[in-house]
């Protein structure tokens, strides 16, 4: 545990969470209305905005694409009076879903970058069924589609009618290789861009794989392991990096 007591009011807990297959078709509108409703439950104090609208004071990381589960989920949620972390923890696992589980927590420090605004990489495992291919050759194309100068697909966009527009999604794979295979179902990791500057969904490049790579693809299984944050060359899960933060 990274931290387990408040010393004043008003602060802001950074939480860390797992997304499970039980859960993993919640819409990410879903999921902040499910830690709502848990929130409210647990009887925790959360803190409310001000105005004719208030609201609870809370702000998820990066959000997760439909169907995709994560070892490595976060959000930020502003607590009124004293509590400590561990009993956030266990109030919020009591009322939320099978599938979603508090794992770790800290108080960030005043002025704390939110977890949205600081991720800019994130790690996935990526688990298919390929057939008619050896692994040699899988490792082959991997290496084919890591040495191409670009990596071109269509990339639906959400705000302008799901119009279809073709990227270059070579810039956002920092790397990719293939961890294990059994009876055709190959798993690989990769750490892509991720965040305001730069996102690219997982699903796009079991795209690319499937184009590029002209591999027989199906049974897709995708797992976020982490979310990160760059800092001083460095990349550190959202956690670590509220702890280095300065006041």
């Amino acid at each position: 545990m990274c931290v387990n007591s408040m010393e004043k009011q008003a602060v802001v807990i950074r939480l860390k969470f797992t997304k499970e297959s039980e859960v993993k078709y919640i819409s990410h509108l879903d999921l902040m209305r499910t830690f709502q409703r848990a929130i409210r439950r647990s009887e925790l104090p959360i803190s409310y905005s001000s105005g004719f609208n208030p609201h609870q004071e809370i702000s998820f990381g990066a959000p997760l694409s439909l169907g995709v589960t994560s070892d490595a989920e976060y959000v930020d949620i502003k607590f009124d009076g004293l509590i400590t972390v561990d009993e956030i923890l266990t109030r919020l696992a009591d009322k939320l879903p099978v599938g979603i589980k508090p794992v770790d927590g800290v108080v960030l420090k005043p002025k704390a970058k939110s977890a949205m605004g600081i991720v800019t990489h994130a790690k996935y495992t990526i688990c298919m069924l390929i057939k008619n291919i050896t692994p040699e050759l899988v490792e082959s194309k991997l290496g084919e589609l890591a040495d191409m100068d670009h990596i071109l697909v269509m990339k639906e966009q959400p705000k302008k009618d799901f119009a279809l527009k073709e990227i270059d999604i070579k810039p956002m794979i920092m790397n990719i290789k293939v961890v294990s295979n059994e009876a055709d179902r190959y798993c690989i990791k990769c750490l892509l861009l991720s965040g305001s500057r730069a996102n690219l969904k997982p699903e796009l490049l079991v795209t690319a794989l499937r184009e590029h790579c002209k591999l027989d693809i199906s049974s897709v299984r995708i797992n976020r392991e982490e979310v990160y944050a760059e800092a001083n060359g460095q990349l550190l899960d959202l956690l670590q990096y509220a702890s280095m933060e300065k006041e």
